[in-house]
């Protein structure tokens, strides 16, 4: 085990003085678009970058997985919009999405007037979207759900969440390991040797 250690740490070592910033900047790309695919595990190509690169592989993988996250979500509201909506009749569920909603929001004003303690799930589900995405973003093995793409791309479609609203939750979200890892309270190797 201590051989194999070794022979990794002396390969990084080897990456950080012969690889340029052309590498990073492809691997950064290639991380992008492989984040935006749902149920793709792209989020190993970014500790690599990490990895490798140091200081400048956290700022782009940060970048770029903001940059992910949004195309992902930006797929969903096109795909929302596209011409597969009605070959795939999605103006139907969409109806029937509306629907919900305005049955939910009946029974809020109904249950209003009783104690809090009663309030319906869904109410709470919608109240709290953004504190859930945040939550669902960051819980380990969000890939059995789409990962993190997968999730931007359910948010897209469903249009409850704002462009404003998600690009802030997701700047947020994503933040405290990469400001951990910059300013050096928690180093890499730790976290995967």
């Amino acid at each position: 085990m201590y051989l194999h250690l070794e022979g990794t740490k002396e390969l990084v070592a080897w990456l950080k003085g012969n690889i340029g910033w052309k590498t990073l900047l492809i691997g950064g790309i290639a991380y992008m678009l492989l984040l935006s695919i749902p149920f793709f595990p792209g989020v190993e190509l970014g500790w690599f970058l990490i990895l490798v690169f140091g200081k400048e592989g956290i700022l782009l993988v940060y970048f770029m997985t903001l940059c992910g996250l949004s195309l992902s979500f930006a797929i969903g509201r096109w795909f929302e919009k596209s011409w597969l909506t009605s070959w795939l009749d999605l103006d139907a569920l969409k109806s029937m999405f509306h629907d919900q909603a305005a049955k939910v929001l009946k029974r809020w004003f109904h249950w209003r007037r009783k104690p809090v303690s009663v309030l319906p799930y869904d109410y709470f589900l919608y109240k709290y979207r953004y504190l859930i995405l945040t939550l669902l973003i960051n819980i380990p093995g969000n890939a059995i759900i789409g990962g993190g793409g997968g999730i931007s791309f359910i948010c897209g479609m469903n249009q409850l969440f704002s462009w404003k609203g998600f690009l802030l939750t997701i700047i947020f979200a994503i933040a405290p390991l990469p400001l951990l890892l910059y300013f050096g309270i928690v180093q890499i190797e730790t976290l995967l040797f």
